[in-house]
């Protein structure tokens, strides 16, 4: 009886401490399944993390894509715009380039008649000379007057039996004709004018 109680109370030990050892297994595997569902929870958002940063990489890509697209697109028709450019401005050149031409072949043409307008006004004013002293010659002649003596000025006329220039000449006659006169006062102006030149071409005979 005694070996029994013995065998007995060594059997509750076993038990005891086998029901330590399964409770402590049993805790153990508690927190393994606990830091496995963590492990399996945080491997499910890194798969998560993973595949957002994987559509995100892919949208980068197709956008960079679409803006490298764009940019060669843009690139080219930059290019176009300036070889248009280019043309304009070669054309514009070629364009100013004859006008310059042009140019100067119109001013040449010009100074070559600006000159030969200058000589036939010195040949028309030295043949008004030689026509006036010649119609002077021959009222010497026809009319038996003194011969006139002196050179003649184209640039002068008479007024009141005075040689003057002939812009005094005109100023002071629209002096005259500047009062609000009727057509039988410019009349009269007009024949003491007349008369005017005619005194003053028998006093320059004189």
């Amino acid at each position: 009886m005694c070996r029994s109680v013995v065998l007995f109370q060594s059997g509750l030990v076993g038990r005891e401490r086998q029901a330590e050892e399964v409770s402590a297994l049993e805790h153990k595997l508690s927190e393994a399944n606990h830091d496995l569902e963590q492990s399996l929870a945080a491997n499910t958002n890194l798969s998560a993390l993973i595949a957002t940063e994987a559509a995100e990489k892919e949208l980068a890509h197709k956008e960079a894509a679409e803006a490298k697209r764009q940019l060669e697109a843009e690139r080219l028709r930059a290019a176009a715009e300036i070889a248009k450019l280019k043309e304009l401005v070669e054309e514009r050149d070629k364009q100013l380039s004859a006008s310059a031409t042009e140019m100067a072949a119109l001013q040449h043409a010009k100074e070559q008649a600006e000159a030969e307008l200058d000589e036939n006004y010195e040949e028309a004013e030295e043949l008004l000379r030689q026509c006036f002293e010649r119609a002077v010659r021959q009222a010497h002649v026809l009319y038996g007057e003194p011969q006139a003596t002196g050179e003649f000025d184209l640039d002068c006329e008479v007024y009141q039996g005075r040689l003057m220039p002939s812009a005094e000449v005109a100023a002071l006659t629209a002096q005259e004709t500047e009062p609000a006169a009727t057509e039988e006062g410019e009349a009269e102006v007009r024949g003491k004018e007349v008369e005017a030149e005619e005194d003053g071409c028998i006093n320059i005979q004189d």
